[in-house]
């Protein structure tokens, strides 16, 4: 069984000695955890204040493990580029793992000031949190799944992701912004 068409071709191609079925049982999100549901002004104006922002600033999110096959580098390369606009975009990234403090260190040095890191947090935080953001930013163009994309699209999120891997099983140019994996 695989959670994607993608993560299937990956073990069709690796298994050409082998040949087997493959079948394709694509994961779900917990509506009655994740969904517009959760918006309120109260959460949102706290989420403000804890990134620095102001109500006018944009809240991108990432939520995910923080490490190379995640291609998590592309982050502050991408809050770079915004930073030339004229509106104030801050990342906030829920994760953990072996690249955090290379991370922070890339995000300070690339937009001061414009990323905060949750760390590891529990599903009812990361409801909210996506909830109350403006934008859900995933670098990975090679995820098998990625249900964390998944669910910032079932709680009215705008997904920005790689045109390429498994998140492509639900996300599509009519449903999110596609583009290649680079800022």
């Amino acid at each position: 069984l695989a959670n994607s068409h993608y993560t299937a071709g990956e073990l069709t191609r690796q298994a050409r000695k082998h040949p087997r079925s493959v079948r394709v049982l694509p994961m779900g999100v917990d509506t009655s955890r994740f969904g517009p549901h959760r918006r309120s002004a109260e959460s949102r104006s706290a989420l403000l204040d804890r990134v620095g922002g102001t109500p006018s600033s944009r809240l991108l999110v990432y939520a995910g493990r923080l490490s190379s096959e995640k291609n998590v580098e592309l982050l502050p390369r991408i809050l770079q580029e915004l930073a030339h606009g004229r509106r104030d975009y801050r990342l906030v990234i829920a994760g953990a793992g072996p690249l955090a403090d290379t991370l922070a260190d890339e995000c300070s040095r690339r937009s001061p000031a414009r990323t905060t890191f949750l760390s590891h947090i529990d599903r009812d935080a990361l409801a909210d949190l996506l909830a109350n953001a403006d934008a859900f930013i995933h670098p990975n163009p090679r995820e098998p799944f990625g249900i964390a994309p998944l669910e910032a699209m079932a709680s009215g999120l705008p997904l920005v992701a790689p045109n390429s891997g498994g998140v492509t099983t639900y996300a599509s140019d009519d449903t999110a912004w596609l583009a290649p994996a680079d800022a």
